[in-house]
């Protein structure tokens, strides 16, 4: 029997069988498409949460997309705590916004405190009441998702990031104590979004890259604070890291996620390796060398590649860029539905008896 999307990655992520692999994804999912459609800019759409609401859920309307995601943006958090956010209005070029003020300039700002009242603040208001408004026009066809970033990530958003490397190598007890006020804020967030009625979340700690730092530090600063935050979601929830999570994988299946995503620069057939056969793991498909440059044709290869190398969940390795030509995302919408369930399941039967 065929099921529709809702109930296929729902019922994936926690724990029943799906009758093929989802398109879908955590993270960004604005189409370019959608923009042109409504004749919106982009940076009116993230003040607005009608037009958040509608471009969000294009994708599944027009295309048979298998999700809506929102925000559109990785600055809410920082924005909360003070952060000064360019959201490029009038700019001819879309671009996505970008934090162009930060809140901690000196090791005396770390004391950084969190508000009491998340939900008030900043654009928090505009993205609830957007997830509401997904959650009346997707009805029961596909699940909303959303997605916070994770400590790390967030600090250095808040701070330089070459401020925060120092720090975290010099003076690591302070980075701690800092990443736990943080949690204590991505909680907080976490918590209006389900209350709003998000259907899944994607926690994005993209900065715990091994790419940038020592699997050791990952285990000893970072993962205690997204074991914390896995804890105490209450939907079924992702972990995303960056670049290359292979040295990391069993740490970040430790952390207590439904499932882990991991970028197409880790190699998926090995971390598929490394995981075993039970662990979801999603994502892995190119989104930029493959869906923005490629073509139909390299679209569906990749999907194929995903497939056969064992990913439970087709989804871009980041966001979907703004600038992936409408008929590469219709290539890998056709493919995952086109080998979505025999692909999958002898990827799956190979993995249990090896």
């Amino acid at each position: 029997m065929t099921m529709k999307a809702k109930e296929r990655i729902l019922g994936l992520l926690e724990g029943r069988q799906a009758d093929r692999v989802a398109c879908f994804s955590g993270m960004g999912t604005v189409w370019g498409q959608a923009l042109k459609e409504y004749g919106y800019h982009f940076a009116e759409v993230h003040h607005a949460p009608d037009k958040l609401a509608q471009v969000a859920v294009f994708p599944a309307q027009a295309y048979e997309y298998e999700c809506a995601v929102i925000p559109f943006d990785i600055c809410i958090e920082a924005e909360t705590l003070g952060c000064e956010v360019n959201f490029y209005p009038g700019h001819k070029k879309v671009l996505y916004p970008k934090i162009v003020r930060q809140v901690i300039s000196t090791e005396n700002d770390l004391s950084l405190p969190v508000p009491d009242r998340v939900g008030d603040r900043a654009r928090v208001p505009i993205v609830t009441e957007a997830i509401q408004r997904v959650k009346e026009l997707a009805g029961d066809k596909v699940p909303v998702g959303s997605y916070v970033m994770g400590p790390y990530t967030l600090a250095g958003q808040v701070m330089d990031i070459n401020m925060l490397l120092r720090l975290t190598i010099r003076k690591p007890e302070k980075i701690m104590d800092l990443l736990s006020r943080l949690t204590e804020l991505i909680l907080k967030l976490c918590a209006c979004y389900e209350e709003a009625g998000v259907d899944y979340l994607t926690v994005r700690e993209m900065s715990a890259t091994t790419d940038i730092l020592p699997p050791q530090i990952f285990t000893k600063m970072i993962k205690p604070h997204l074991k914390n935050i896995m804890a105490n979601i209450r939907v079924p929830k992702i972990l995303h890291i960056c670049g290359n999570s292979l040295p990391v994988i069993h740490e970040m299946l430790d952390c207590g996620a439904n499932a882990i995503s991991v970028e197409n620069k880790n190699g998926l057939a090995e971390t598929r390796a490394r995981a075993g056969p039970e662990p979801l793991i999603f994502g892995n498909l190119d989104g930029y060398g493959v869906l923005v440059n490629g073509t139909p044709q390299d679209v569906e290869a990749e999907v194929v590649r995903c497939l056969v190398e064992g990913s439970d969940g087709l989804w871009p390795s980041c966001e979907i860029s703004l600038e992936a030509p409408e008929e590469n995302l219709i290539a890998m919408i056709k493919a995952t539905k086109n080998n979505g369930d025999k692909l999958w399941f002898r990827a799956k039967l190979r993995q249990g008896n090896s």
